[in-house]
């Protein structure tokens, strides 16, 4: 059975990054059900662990159960009646939280490396594709929205939209990227899995699409998470001929990058965009990057004393809860995380929610300390800077945001469970010893044959074979 969890868990990956494309150009008419198309496999999820014997213990799900149970009976004592707006709300919160830790036990640093290796390929065909976004006109059918809706991309700059690939929206690429930069550094250094040209390819991609996306979250969070990743190097102190071999590939790599049409003409419309967010905070981006990062954990101290006790009831602040009570899109209570929470949930439970968002944040980081100090891994961290975003800034309402916070996370804790030789041995000693079980059994069974008294027929036909 724990090979159809694997399985599943697998299936959640694709889906999480395919599931855009499907509503997008595949069932279009059918966006709306398939924002929820994980919901069920989850379930299916959490089922199959069950009978494997896995049932997360840690008192991160007692804190789970009792926000799920207060954020129901809030949305009732804040006069929030409509039921399908709570239950949108607490599944968006709570639904794929336990995930994390089935993850844990289902899969072992062999899955995390397998899955590392899809995603570098996975990135080769989706870098593609937004370039061909990045290139085609805004009503073109491949920058359709959800829904097939013309125009529904973001605007980028000179022209461009953000070219968002498989996913839905440039939220996608976003935290995708950054996953895919540390798996690259990872098998670029020290595990390499993929076939030396085949990586180049990859990171290759992974170097056009970030600029290609003009997006600078994409661009500054990738670049993060790989940083984190070679800081931990540095701690390490690993210094060997694969790092130089990919410090020296890396500079002629991009030397070669900088003369593609598409690289430079990419790189021209991300400082556009860059540019226009300077001119729009009186010349200095990075100041505006930093206040707005800032002000993400400042204003909701503001909405945290301006929000009702009971707050307005879960899912009232997510586009579903806008279209389910009022028949449009929109943000009706507010577009940032922290006050959307403290606002749906009030001050109390909704202090409690960013707690426990903190609290796994945390946890993982000591799970990826550990394991960076003890076992000299740094993959553990590089996952960790590349998910922690997802985990505490951004909406969880957006399932692609929601997906990989979850998904992340159970990496991290997964990226831990080393597959250890001396188990192996161990299964290897079990088998052999089966093995001579078996042959004992044979002998005692020929022995039997042997001792067991001939037929008239067998004695006439041994004696005519000479025995």
């Amino acid at each position: 059975m724990k090979r159809y969890l694997k399985w599943s868990i697998w299936a959640y990956l694709i889906l999480l990054i395919f599931e855009g494309a499907l509503r997008k150009w595949v069932f279009p008419g059918a966006q709306e059900a398939l924002l929820i198309v994980r919901d069920p496999l989850v379930m299916l999820i959490y089922a199959l662990a069950l009978g494997c014997g896995i049932v997360p213990r840690t008192k991160f799900m007692l804190v789970l159960g009792v926000l799920i149970v207060g954020s129901f009976m809030w949305s009732f004592l804040a006069g929030q009646s409509n039921i399908f707006v709570t239950l949108y709300g607490l599944r968006t919160n709570y639904l794929h939280v336990p995930l994390i830790w089935i993850m844990a036990e289902a899969l072992d640093r062999e899955d995390v490396e397998r899955i590392g290796t899809f995603v570098l390929l996975v990135g080769i065909p989706m870098t593609i594709l937004m370039v061909m976004q990045f290139r085609a006109p805004s009503n073109a059918y491949i920058n359709r929205g959800v829904g097939s809706e013309e125009g529904g991309q973001l605007a980028g700059a000179a022209g461009r939209i953000r070219p968002p690939g498989f996913f839905a929206f440039i939220t996608g690429p976003t935290v995708f990227f950054p996953l895919a930069a540390v798996y690259f550094l990872h098998q670029a250094v020290q595990n390499r899995r993929l076939i030396w040209p085949l990586l180049i390819c990859a990171g290759g991609c992974i170097a056009i699409a970030l600029p290609v996306s003009i997006s600078r979250g994409t661009m500054l969070l990738a670049g993060a998470a790989g940083g984190v990743y070679i800081l931990g190097l540095a701690r390490l102190g690993v210094i060997n001929a694969s790092v130089v071999r990919f410090a020296v590939t890396a500079v002629v790599l991009l030397v070669g990058l900088s003369f593609l049409p598409v690289f430079s003409e990419a790189r021209d419309v991300f400082m556009s965009r860059w540019n226009t967010a300077a001119a729009e905070s009186q010349g200095d981006a990075w100041g505006s990057l930093a206040t707005r990062v800032l002000s993400g954990f400042s204003e909701p101290f503001i909405s945290a004393f301006n929000a009702p006790f009971f707050g307005h009831g879960i899912g009232v602040g997510s586009n579903v809860g806008a279209r389910l009570l009022h028949g449009r899109l929109g943000f009706l209570l507010a577009e940032n995380e922290f006050d959307k929470i403290f606002l749906e949930l009030g001050p109390l439970l909704g202090g409690l929610f960013i707690a426990l968002r903190f609290g796994i944040s945390i946890y993982l980081f000591l799970i990826a300390i550990r394991a960076l100090v003890k076992n000299r891994d740094p993959l553990p961290l590089g996952l960790w800077a590349a998910c922690v975003p997802a985990i505490l800034l951004h909406q969880w309402a957006p399932p692609t945001f929601l997906g990989f916070a979850v998904f992340g996370g159970g990496l991290v804790m997964a990226s831990v469970n080393y597959v250890d030789d001396e188990e192996e041995e161990d299964e290897l000693d079990e088998e052999d010893e089966d093995d001579e079980d078996a042959d004992e059994e044979d002998e005692i069974e020929d022995d039997e044959e042997i001792d067991a008294p001939l037929s008239p027929l067998e004695q006439h036909r041994r004696r005519m074979r000479g025995l």
